[in-house]
C-alpha cells in the first residue's frame, strides 16, 4: 500500500488513474497509508529506491525524523529526513564519490542547481547537503541498496522498533497525528 501510494504521488496519478473518481480513491488510499508529511518526498523515494524498498524507506524516514528535513539530534549529530551521522555520511560520500558532510549545495525547488532557470524565479536556497532531502534520501538509497552489495537496513537498527512492522507503524503515526 505504501509503495503504490508513493508511486501514485510521485507520478501524480498519471499511470493508472483515468478519471476523477479513481484519483480521489487513490488519494484517499494515501491518506490512510502514508503520513501526509512524507508526501513531499514521494518523487525522491520513487526516483532513488527500488520499488520493493520504497515502503521500508518511507517508514524509516518517518520514524527517524517525522519527515522533517531539518531534523537534528545533537547527541550523535544525526540530521535530515533519514538521520545520518557524520561518519556514515562521509563513508557513503567516499564510496559514491559525492558530497561530504557539511558541504554547502545550491538548491532550486528541492533539487541541486545544475542548469539555468528563469531569471524571474528566485526559488534558490543554499543548504548543507545533509539537510537537503534530495541528498539525504539519495544517500540512504546508496547505503541501503548499493554499498553493501545487497539490501540492508542495518544502519537504522535503533529505530527498527518503529518501522519494522508496517501495520504497527501505521497505527503509530495515525495515533501521533490524531
Amino acid at each position: 500500500m505504501i509503495t503504490s501510494c508513493i508511486i501514485f504521488l510521485a507520478t501524480l496519478g498519471t499511470a493508472d488513474v483515468v478519471n476523477e473518481n479513481d484519483y480521489i480513491n487513490e488519494y484517499q488510499n494515501c491518506l490512510d497509508n502514508v503520513p501526509k508529511v512524507m508526501y513531499q518526498y514521494a518523487d525522491l523515494f520513487y526516483e532513488f529506491f527500488d520499488e520493493e524498498n520504497i515502503s521500508t524507506a518511507v517508514r524509516i524516514g518517518w520514524c527517524e525524523s517525522r519527515g522533517k528535513e531539518t531534523a537534528y539530534n545533537s547527541g550523535a549529530n544525526d540530521s535530515g529526513v533519514m538521520q545520518f551521522v557524520p561518519w556514515t555520511w562521509n563513508w557513503v560520500a567516499e564510496k559514491m564519490g559525492s558530497h561530504r558532510w557539511g558541504e554547502w549545495s545550491v538548491m532550486y525547488d528541492g533539487r541541486p542547481y545544475l542548469k539555468q532557470v528563469s531569471k524571474s524565479s528566485l526559488n534558490f536556497e543554499i543548504v548543507q547537503v545533509q539537510f537537503s532531502s534530495y541528498y539525504n534520501i539519495l544517500y540512504a538509497s546508496y547505503l541501503a541498496e548499493d554499498i553493501y552489495g545487497s539490501v540492508r537496513w542495518d544502519d537504522w537498527q535503533p529505530s527498527k522498533w518503529c518501522w519494522s512492522d508496517e501495520s504497527k507503524w501505521i497505527e503509530r503515526w495515525k495515533r501521533e497525528n490524531a
